[in-house]
């Protein structure tokens, strides 16, 4: 009898213990990338970066008229011209395409580090603010459902998603 009261008593404090620690984790989650398309500051870093793609297109497209002119130019006279103007001439060809290519090249890496540059604080920002809201609201992770990588979410997981856009002012 005395065993069998033990045994009760040593269930019914892990039954408890084992409850009361299981509701005292709490997860919550987020879909970081509708957050980022939220935030007014995402939208000002996208048409900086707009503006500067707008400029590289024009540049590349100005390189490709007076690349098409010469080809033409080249296509019409090419059986009067003597064999130094014509080799000369493809050379000046081949020249303005090798520069094309670098120049696409080099503006693709220059938007890349403008995307960077400006996208980063942003990033940064959402971070610090979901990890404040974590800490805030006494969470044991925040999963970000954004990825795919979440391959359950239960209801007892809470979309941090409001608590985030009020620690950042977004309405």
């Amino acid at each position: 009898m005395r065993h069998f009261l033990k045994v009760t008593l040593l269930a019914i404090i892990l039954s408890a213990g084992s409850s009361t620690f299981a509701q005292t984790l709490k997860f919550g989650h987020i879909d970081s990338n509708k957050l980022l398309s939220i935030m007014p500051e995402k939208e000002q870093a996208q048409k900086q970066i707009q503006a500067a793609a707008a400029e590289y297109d024009a540049q590349i497209k100005a390189m490709r008229e007076e690349y098409q002119t010469l080809v033409n130019s080249y296509v019409e006279k090419r059986e009067t011209l003597s064999e130094a103007v014509r080799n000369n001439k493809e050379v000046e060809i081949q020249d303005l395409q090798n520069r094309m290519q670098q120049f696409d090249g080099f503006a693709q890496q220059e938007l890349q580090k403008k995307q960077n540059e400006l996208l980063k604080p942003i990033f940064d920002k959402a971070s610090a603010a979901i990890k404040a809201v974590g800490a805030e609201n006494g969470f044991i992770y925040v999963f970000d459902i954004s990825t795919g990588v979440i391959l359950f979410n239960s209801n007892n997981s809470v979309d941090v998603m409001p608590l985030v856009k009020t620690k950042l002012g977004i309405k």
